[in-house]
């Protein structure tokens, strides 16, 4: 009867925490990719999301012993250790976020001023760009403001592509939950692009009535 996954990974934390060296390599190998994405996500930044993997397995070799297969899956483990550094960044840059809000705004200012005197593409092509473009970016930058409980639900099942129970295993937490944080989450991201996709329909209705 084949293997399954998560008799696999509990094999391979078992022999990591007695110092396995090969064991370890593989378990990375199988779960390096949807950390670093799951960290990318929940970051927005590469290098960050690099360091969270790097610091997720450091302290998975110095914790391994810690694992207990009683209370939930190797994956949920290792997505718990990803989420406390996720954390702990967090609440380094919070100090940050007022500045930051500052300077994006005074960019997207000096932004609207360039979008006012482009004068060589039609309505329709700059409109079809800021549908592309701006909804795409406001949307990361939406996905990015969320609290944690609800970015990480969007991160796993609309980005990852796990299902509920997936990402309830993942998040030590019940179905029940995931579906109503996930639903919350959905309704926060459309509150706040509804805005910005009004304005480019209007904005572009303007340009239409100036060609």
């Amino acid at each position: 009867m084949p293997e399954s996954s998560e008799t696999r990974d509990t094999d391979l934390i078992r022999r990591l925490s007695d110092g396995d060296e090969n064991a370890f390599l593989e378990f990375y190998r199988r779960h390096q990719g949807s950390i670093y994405r799951y960290a990318l996500h929940m970051t927005g930044r590469q290098e960050t999301a690099a360091d969270v993997v790097q610091e997720t397995f450091l302290t998975l070799i110095r914790n391994a012993g810690k694992f207990d297969e009683e209370k939930g899956a190797p994956a949920a483990f290792l997505y718990g250790i990803a989420h406390n550094h996720v954390r702990k960044l967090h609440e380094k840059e919070r100090r940050y976020v007022a500045l930051n809000e500052e300077m994006c705004e005074d960019e997207g200012s000096q932004w609207g001023g360039e979008r006012q005197n482009n004068k060589g593409h039609s309505p329709n092509h700059f409109i079809d760009g800021l549908e592309r473009a701006e909804i795409g970016e406001l949307l990361r930058e939406a996905v990015l403001r969320l609290p944690d409980h609800y970015r990480e639900p969007i991160t796993l099942c609309d980005l990852e592509g796990k299902s509920y129970s997936e990402a309830a295993a993942l998040l030590e937490c019940p179905v029940g939950t995931v579906r109503s944080r996930l639903n919350r989450a959905r309704s926060i991201l459309l509150e706040k692009l509804r805005p910005a996709r009004m304005g480019a329909r209007v904005l572009g209705t303007r340009l239409g009535e100036r060609s």
